[in-house]
């Protein structure tokens, strides 16, 4: 199992290179997700950003760490 480099925390900016989605969409999802787990912080974790969507964790940490 290969770890997350760099932190736990997903960025609007990672949330773009994942979906490919513009810049204001990847915000919003960011936003959107945040609000819907009631985070009173900016911060979202990858974890969380995968639970929400039901994908696999693993596969994002692979590929976010090619950017990281």
């Amino acid at each position: 199992m290969e770890r997350l480099k760099r932190g736990i925390f997903i960025t609007p900016k990672e949330i773009q290179i994942l979906t490919g989605f513009a810049k204001t969409t990847a915000q919003r999802e960011h936003k959107l997700i945040r609000d819907s787990l009631s985070r009173s912080t900016k911060r979202l974790t990858v974890r969380e950003y995968c639970n929400y969507f039901e994908i696999n964790f693993q596969e994002v940490v692979n590929y976010l760490n090619q950017y990281r």
